[in-house]
């Protein structure tokens, strides 16, 4: 794809979702991002802290509403596709993060579909 095309596989939903690093590169575990949205391929992010692109990312998702009757969890490694500064106000959250899901367990795969087709 070329010119600047559509280049994403997956719909993505707008979604709120509290987002936690467990482990990655040159990344402090527990560090938080909350979703803008969010598919089975990736989510666009917004964090106060600034990830490299590039860097690998071991990260867990709390899903939450939908048709869920509890929150529940997904586990995904991902790679920040890039990072960039958010405009004045960001309110203390200055940066927008991309990531790109790498690899699903296809029950948390499966789980995330279900939890993205209620909402």
């Amino acid at each position: 794809m070329t010119g600047g095309a559509e280049k994403r596989l997956h719909h993505r939903f707008m979604a709120r979702l509290d987002v936690r690093v467990v482990s990655g590169e040159r990344v402090t575990p527990g560090a938080e991002l909350t979703t803008l949205d969010i598919g089975v391929g990736g989510a666009r992010c917004i964090a106060a802290t600034r990830f490299e692109a590039g860097t690998r990312l071991q990260v867990s998702v709390q899903l939450v509403g939908g048709d869920l009757a509890e929150p529940a969890q997904v586990t995904a490694a991902a790679a920040v596709l890039r990072c960039d500064v958010r405009p004045e106000p960001h309110y203390g959250v200055p940066y927008e993060v991309v990531l790109q899901f790498l690899r699903l367990d296809p029950r948390d795969r499966r789980m995330l579909q279900g939890y993205l087709n209620s909402l």
